[in-house]
C-alpha cells in the first residue's frame, strides 16, 4: 500500500471512529434520559413525607426557666452517677466497653 493509501485508510478509519463515537455518545445521552425519566416517574409514587430540619446550634440544653440547676443538686447528680457506672479511667472519666461485635475491627 503507498503512502498515500496508508493515510487514506488511517483517514477513513479515524472518521469512521469518529461516526461510531457520535453515535454512542447520542446512544448513551438516550439511555441516560431514559433512565432520569424513569426515576423520575418511580420517584412520584413515593409517599410524601414532611421535612425535618434539626438545629445544631443547641450544645446545652437548660431548663424551661433558663437557668442552670443548683450546685448541690448537680453534685448529687454526678456522685450518683460515679457510683453506679461501669468504671473509670484514670482522670475520673467513664470507661466504657466496646461491643464485642466491634472488635476485631
Amino acid at each position: 500500500m503507498s503512502n498515500f493509501g496508508h493515510q487514506t485508510f488511517h483517514r477513513a478509519v479515524e472518521i469512521s471512529s469518529g461516526v461510531w463515537m457520535a453515535e454512542r455518545e447520542k446512544e448513551v445521552g438516550r439511555s441516560a434520559e431514559e433512565i432520569v425519566e424513569s426515576f423520575a416517574r418511580a420517584a412520584e409514587e413515593l409517599p410524601k413525607l414532611k421535612e425535618t430540619y434539626y438545629s445544631q446550634e443547641t450544645y446545652n440544653v437548660s431548663r424551661p426557666d433558663g437557668e442552670p440547676s443548683r450546685e448541690e443538686e448537680r453534685t448529687e447528680f454526678r456522685k450518683r452517677f460515679i457510683s453506679i457506672m461501669p468504671g473509670a479511667d484514670e482522670q475520673g472519666n467513664l470507661r466504657v466497653e466496646v461491643a464485642k461485635w466491634v472488635e476485631g475491627r
